[in-house]
């Protein structure tokens, strides 16, 4: 039993041949072990009737049975969401959310399959649950950038995600903020990430990092030495030790020269309501 049509369901995005490939025969293999299979179909069920869905348990149940179905846990925990597809297009339409909108927000399940890919080889995801937030109408792409309603210091705010899409140029991301202002009506965001971190403020001023950045006020900084972000700057694992990073890269030199300082890694988080 192969189930749900995985070349036609991603044929929406550019994904690469490989991981469509890879996608199809896992879900092949997940449909003929049953348990699996009973998981996948009840999940498509639970979610196209909406009724409440504990993705968090779904995907942890998958991921363990992989070994069973010959399939890598990251590569397991993208099959639900890659059957919740079609449905998840449908409740877009009835919702009056364009097709625009649809791709932009699920283009997401590509951007952490190449991230995936990337990091370990392997075509699948590790942030699954995350992009569940899209299924739940939690997270909205809106062009270049992700939006989701949260609250900052007592007021409403839109939460600002950059996805691993490509070059961050200030014409795109300008006019996703004025998608997400008319699509929520709301002008105050804020956003959590290591491109604010004042070390960054180093970059060239025509560098996208740095025209994104100058947008917000920085409200705090956060200090991470476990470095989880060393993936997005350097594209490989923080060993402890910043000699080991390369610095192929402006960005890259910036933040190697300021670890060989002894500066700590970590995250700006800013607020930009001015626009």
């Amino acid at each position: 039993m192969q189930g749900p049509d995985v070349s036609r369901i991603l044929s929406r995005w550019p994904y690469p041949e490989a991981a469509v490939a890879a996608y199809s025969s896992a879900m092949t293999a997940a449909f003929n072990y049953p348990e699996a299979r009973s998981a996948i179909e009840s999940a498509m069920s639970d979610y196209a009737a909406g009724r409440r869905l504990d993705a968090r348990s779904l995907l942890a149940h998958l991921e363990s049975l992989g070994p069973e179905c010959g399939v890598h846990g990251y590569t397991m925990r993208m099959l639900p969401l890659i059957a919740a597809l079609d449905a998840a297009e449908e409740k877009y339409r009835e919702r009056g959310l364009s097709g625009e909108m649809f791709r932009d927000s699920f283009a997401d399940l590509l951007w952490k399959t190449l991230e995936c890919g990337r990091r370990h080889g392997v075509w699948g995801s590790t942030a699954a649950l995350w992009t569940w937030g899209f299924f739940e109408f939690r997270i909205f792409g809106l062009g270049r950038l992700q939006f989701e309603p949260v609250e900052y210091a007592g007021a409403p705010a839109l939460s600002v995600h950059i996805p691993s899409s490509g070059p961050l140029r200030h014409p795109d991301c300008a006019d996703s903020y004025a998608r997400a202002a008319d699509f929520f009506g709301q002008r105050r965001f804020v956003c959590d990430s290591w491109l604010l971190h004042p070390v960054c403020h180093g970059l060239p001023d025509g560098s996208g990092i740095r025209s994104f950045a100058a947008d917000y006020e920085l409200q705090f900084v956060t200090d991470d030495p476990k470095f989880l972000d060393v993936w997005n700057i350097f594209g490989c694992a923080w060993t402890g030790s910043a000699a080991d990073l390369p610095a192929d890269t402006t960005l890259r030199r910036l933040w190697r020269d300021y670890l060989l300082r002894g500066g700590v890694p970590g995250r700006g988080y800013g607020l930009y309501e001015s626009f």
